[in-house]
């Protein structure tokens, strides 16, 4: 599939606009001109099915991984913007399994992929590797898949891929409930660095286990112990794939989250703790409803971290009736700083409004006022329902991803300092 590249909008910056504080050329928060077309990257795929940007990832210094659904594919980027012609086909690699909804990268520059796939013979958790060049590794698993059966379970919300520093890869998905009154379980599964199911792990490489809701965060402990986030919960599993009883502290030696929708945003601090960003209705969980973001912070043993403030915000005004601020998904930065991405909606009889929004928080949970206006950012650069994903460059510059309105992939990065 042929990739078509256009220009970028120009930034419409309504926060600021809104607020009554002009952004300066080069203040943290606007768009980088450096990058794309004055920030923005803009990519038609010539078709109307695309989903959203399910994983978006640093590969070394020099490129931008993403994952779009959909259209089942991978895209990489330059770190300027510009497709990366050397990858895949025009710079797109199709994706075995259909669809993928986590990735995480190998240091020798594979790329790991899980998703779901669901054919004549069942429903399956789906692993595919590439190579660093965008082709299809058929050395892995069975011609290039590797797959877990899940017995004819659903799934929910949730799949996470965590790939160890000895190459095996972990899965981690939500199991839906065998009938009524029954309850959500957490399914790992482990493959060795080959694509082949782990046999020393939980029963023939899989482990279920009734824990925290879904999957949406997974971290390897230094002990090779394995964290499991869901909702507001953590659970520890054995190296061997058994549940624990007790969460114990240890230092992290990898971990990957999800930015899936309705996720949360989880993800793990390099200390362990970990930070989940849902939504924060007022009233009733319905259409038009206040809603705002807030981020809290749960040691690595799973409690809240009472010295963390559990900031609510909204990415522009104060909120109210028919105003809902969503976030999507949330990451960290090098020096600490927490940034969540999401998106702002308006409701009203003459139409709804969407913004991009965007916010970056300090190590300490405050908005960083240094940062867009008051800590925040909206626009409709693009018009889109949201960024999806959020990436911090070792720089601090921020890369987020989304949807166009027009069905456009689009990938902004927006400065830093």
């Amino acid at each position: 599939m042929k990739l078509i590249l256009r220009a970028g909008l120009a930034a419409l910056m309504i926060a600021a606009a809104t607020l009554g504080s002009e952004s300066a050329y080069g203040q943290a928060g606007t768009l980088d001109p450096t990058f794309g077309d004055n920030g923005t990257t803009i990519t038609s795929f010539g078709t109307t099915g695309v989903g959203i940007v399910d994983a978006l990832e640093l590969q070394g210094a020099n490129f931008l991984v993403l994952v779009v659904s959909g259209v089942s594919e991978v895209v990489r980027y330059t770190s300027s913007g510009a497709l990366d012609t050397t990858f895949g086909d025009d710079g797109i690699a199709s994706l075995l399994n259909g669809s993928a909804v986590s990735m995480m990268l190998q240091p020798n520059g594979q790329i790991v992929l899980a998703g779901v796939l669901a054919n004549s013979s069942g429903t399956f958790l789906a692993v595919q590797r590439l190579n660093a060049n965008g082709t299809q590794d058929s050395s892995f698993g069975n011609a290039g898949l590797a797959l877990a059966n899940l017995g004819g379970r659903g799934l929910g919300v949730g799949e996470v891929v965590l790939v160890q520093p000895n190459g095996s890869i972990l899965v981690g998905a939500q199991l839906e409930p065998t009938g009524r009154r029954q309850p959500f379980q957490v399914m790992l599964a482990r493959f060795t660095s080959q694509g082949v199911l782990d046999t020393t792990f939980g029963s023939g490489g899989i482990s279920v286990a009734t824990g925290p809701g879904g999957c949406t965060a997974l971290a390897l402990l230094a002990n090779g112990n394995y964290l499991v986030v869901g909702a507001q919960a953590v659970a520890e599993f054995s190296a061997s794939g058994s549940v624990l009883s007790t969460v114990t502290p240890g230092s992290l030696v990898a971990s990957n989250g999800s930015n899936e929708p309705n996720s949360s945003g989880s993800v793990f601090q390099p200390n362990g703790d970990y930070l989940l960003g849902p939504e924060l209705f007022v009233g009733e969980e319905s259409r038009g409803h206040n809603c705002s973001v807030q981020v809290f912070r749960f040691t690595e043993i799973g409690a809240a971290d009472s010295t963390f403030p559990n900031p609510s915000f909204h990415f522009i005004g104060v909120g109210g009736s028919n105003i809902e601020a969503i976030p999507r998904a949330t990451a960290v930065a090098p020096n600490g700083d927490i940034i969540v991405a999401g998106n702002q909606e308006m409701f009203a009889r003459s139409g709804d409004t969407i913004l991009n929004g965007l916010a970056r928080l300090t190590p300490g949970g405050e908005l960083d006022t240094t940062f867009g206006s008051g800590g925040t950012v909206a626009n409709s650069d693009p018009p889109s329902s949201g960024f999806d994903a959020v990436v911090v460059q070792p720089d601090g510059n921020i890369v987020v991803a989304g949807i166009t309105s027009n069905s456009e992939l689009f990938l902004s990065r927006y400065l830093g300092q």
